[in-house]
């Protein structure tokens, strides 16, 4: 065989690869959709305290591995362990008064009841005294009866002197009793009047007494909130680690004065990491949730990492930047928009614990694999 057939045989072999291989790549393109405008993405949480102070302890390490609710920074609590005791000391003198009051209360219902009684028994000596007066009242008509009809017999000579003046002396005593019982009527009655006044008087001051109960037990909740709210300021003076992962981007120091929505740093969660891939929006025509997906990590070239398609973004990422474009305005140019589709990694995978938010990766989804 000749050199101009073997050149020949050559170039036969090499076109039939180029065909099988573009053949290949374009059945494979047929059924994926690919993009290398895509990075990982995972929950990157701020440690923002809630309470200002000087910084008295941080207690990691720069891209130290930390658990949700371990320590990172200690502030000075001085100040606000001063204000816990002010707001007890005030809600133990709230709770004293309170104590007064409620035993004024008690006095003035004693005395309430107190005056009731007195009430009570000035009624039962008007109702004696005035059985007293119907009974002098009969005796001095019977004594009245007595003196004017032995006046007439006297008169006529018929009964003696004697007798006449025992009958004059029992008129005399009859009318006198009258006018004493009467006297205790009008003073049992004026009791009566006085010691109602006097229960009208105390129940209004119990009334009164019951009212400051009101005020103080709103001044004893009121100092109560004051005690829990300085007990909650105390305890933002420990700022814990919002997520578990790894603390990085610090930026505090020992003895720096922080203020409260002031970042100090950030916890980068390793639990929930998934990949945001930016598809053309004429890549999503066979695209669905639950498709399969191959991943190239740049940072680690050759090694594969598999996932899902999860969710698509609610709109554009052009209307998520700052300044939206606005294509009512000057001319207009038409540009094919990225949409955000989420895609949710096999955790499984061992590659997976190395991923970082923010890696580049490559995504090609399987259209006809679910």
């Amino acid at each position: 065989m000749n050199k101009k057939t073997l050149f020949r045989v050559g170039g036969l072999l090499v076109l039939a690869l180029a065909l099988f291989f573009g053949y290949s790549e374009f059945r494979y393109l047929q059924r994926h959709e690919t993009t290398d405008d895509a990075q990982v993405d995972g929950d990157v949480n701020p440690v923002i305290p809630k309470a200002g102070g000087y910084v008295k302890a941080i207690q990691f390490q720069d891209n130290q591995y930390v658990k949700a609710g371990d320590t990172l920074v200690v502030l000075d609590d001085a100040d606000y362990r001063i204000r816990v005791a002010q707001a007890e000391a005030a809600l133990q003198s709230a709770m004293a008064s309170a104590g007064v009051t409620r035993s004024n209360v008690s006095v003035a219902s004693a005395t309430v009841e107190s005056s009731q009684v007195s009430v009570q028994t000035a009624r039962n000596q008007v109702v004696t005294a005035q059985a007293n007066v119907a009974a002098a009242q009969a005796r001095s008509r019977k004594a009245t009866q007595d003196f004017e009809r032995y006046g007439r017999l006297l008169a006529e000579k018929t009964v003696p002197q004697q007798q006449y003046d025992a009958v004059q002396a029992e008129y005399e005593a009859a009318k006198a009793q009258l006018q004493a019982a009467e006297a205790q009527l009008q003073t049992a009655q004026s009791q009566v009047n006085a010691a109602g006044s006097q229960t009208g008087v105390t129940s209004s001051q119990r009334r009164a007494t019951q009212g400051q109960i009101s005020v103080a037990q709103a001044a004893v909740k009121q100092r109560q909130t004051e005690l829990d709210m300085a007990n909650l300021q105390l305890s933002y003076t420990v700022i814990l680690a919002p997520i578990s992962g790894v603390v990085s981007k610090r930026a505090v120091q020992i003895g720096q004065l922080v203020q409260p929505g002031q970042a100090l740093c950030s916890v980068v969660g390793n639990s929930t990491l998934w990949v945001t891939a930016n598809f053309k929006e004429t890549q999503l025509k066979q695209m669905q949730p639950g498709q399969t997906v191959d991943i190239d990590v740049d940072a680690f070239g050759g090694e594969k990492l598999t996932g899902k398609v999860g969710s698509f973004a609610g709109a554009t990422g052009a209307k998520f930047s700052l300044l939206p474009p606005d294509n009512a305005t000057g001319n207009y140019v038409k540009v094919v928009q990225r949409i955000p589709v989420r895609i949710d990694l096999d955790s499984k995978s061992p590659l997976f614990a190395k991923l970082r938010p923010g890696m580049s990766v490559t995504v090609a989804v399987d259209l006809q694999k679910q």
